[in-house]
């Protein structure tokens, strides 16, 4: 793999906009330890065509996502036959051409239009020329690279791309001469998606050994990481962001102990109608040098996934059915006031069954599913009815 230009980089870590001192320490610690993650296919047509492409999300728990690289890399031939159709001479200029377009919820969109000049013709009445499929584009690159807005590539989902592919023909005739013109076009993309990221081996202190973000009530987040080794004077930012790109201070919690082994807790209280993923991470500061851990995303409400509960109002049971592929989850019974009334765990299972241990009062209760593989967290409510 080609190593990343180091000037591109700068710029990169610059466009992040989290503060000087993080541009600084974000190109010393990353221009060497850059990772990319690439997914492609292959898609062809006769000229003109729209795709929907599908492409899996970067996690935030891999690092910090820097940019998206797309590219289009066309090969495309084109043939015609052109006939005069008039009753005297003409002389006709033809151009072909390709655009291409990338567009989707993540900002403005991308344009590319590629001429090329075919060449200019007289022909007498009925007079033809002909000629055989010839390549007018071999690998023409159409390249789009986000920096400002990469908050919808974050996730466990998926992402979605639109891309035209559109091969235009500009015929101009001398004095408006008739003509019959027909065309065949192939043309035959190679789409891909490149994510470019910190790896999250740079940016983790390295004795951090455990940092989890979970909801634990609507609108509340309970944040734990524990060290191995606690140093003097350090300095804990708890950051959080709603497009998993730029980030706020929230919190700051100094080192509880000089030495030896520390567990920290911190509860956050979410704004209201401040979207449905959050992103939290830790900045560490150390005598004047930064780490960070990796991203956290949690999910506010069921919106992110196909999670159905029911039946709602409950009696004695709930059924949850996740709407993803079978993984092992635990599913938590939360009262309103977000006391852990019961939990289970499920392995290997997208429909979940959860008898309740005991019968429970009438009210508002809230179920908790933790996908354990994935590290996603979903609470969706329900009533008790008696």
């Amino acid at each position: 793999m080609r190593r990343p230009n180091p000037s591109y980089l700068r710029n990169l870590c610059l466009s992040l906009g989290i503060g000087i001192l993080f541009h600084t320490s974000c190109f010393a610690q990353c221009v060497n330890n850059m990772g990319t993650n690439t997914y492609d296919t292959v898609i062809a047509n006769e000229g003109f065509a729209l795709y929907s492409l599908s492409f899996p999300q970067f996690s935030p728990d891999s690092g910090q996502l820097v940019s998206v690289k797309l590219t289009a890399n066309v090969s495309a031939s084109y043939g015609f036959t052109l006939r005069n159709a008039d009753t005297k001479a003409g002389t006709y200029q033809l151009n072909i051409g390709q655009e291409a377009q990338f567009s989707g919820s993540y900002g403005t969109p991308y344009l590319d239009i590629t001429p090329s000049y075919v060449g200019t013709y007289t022909l007498d009445p009925g007079q033809s020329q002909t000629s055989p499929p010839f390549p007018f584009l071999t690998n023409h690159l159409s390249t789009d690279s986000i920096t400002a807005n990469v908050a919808d590539f974050l996730g466990n989902g998926k992402v979605h791309v639109n891309y035209m592919s559109f091969v235009y023909t500009n015929l101009w005739a001398n004095d408006h001469t008739s003509y019959f013109f027909s065309s065949a076009v192939n043309s035959t993309t190679q789409f891909s998606m490149q994510y470019l990221y910190c790896k999250a081996g740079i940016v983790l202190a390295t004795d951090i050994t455990r940092w989890t973000a979970i909801l634990t009530a609507p609108l509340t987040a309970q944040l734990d990481w524990s060290v191995a080794n606690e140093t003097a004077g350090r300095q804990y930012e708890i950051q959080r962001s709603s497009d998993g790109h730029t980030f706020t201070t929230i919190a700051r919690l100094p080192a509880v102990t000089a030495i030896g082994p520390a567990d920290y807790a911190y509860t956050d209280h979410l704004p209201d109608a401040g979207g449905t993923r959050f992103y939290y991470r830790l900045q560490i500061i150390d005598n004047n040098r930064f780490t960070w851990s990796p991203i956290k995303e949690i999910s506010v409400g069921a919106g992110e996934t196909a999670l159905r509960l029911y039946p709602n109002p409950a009696t004695d049971h709930i059924d949850l059915a996740t709407g993803t592929a079978n993984s092992d989850w635990q599913v938590d019974i939360l009262s309103a006031s977000g006391g852990l009334v019961q939990r289970e765990a499920f392995l290997q299972s997208n429909l979940l069954h959860l008898a309740f241990s005991h019968p429970m009062s009438t009210g508002t209760y809230f179920a908790r599913v933790t996908d354990i593989r994935g590290q996603r967290v979903f609470l969706s409510s329900f009533l008790i009815v008696r």
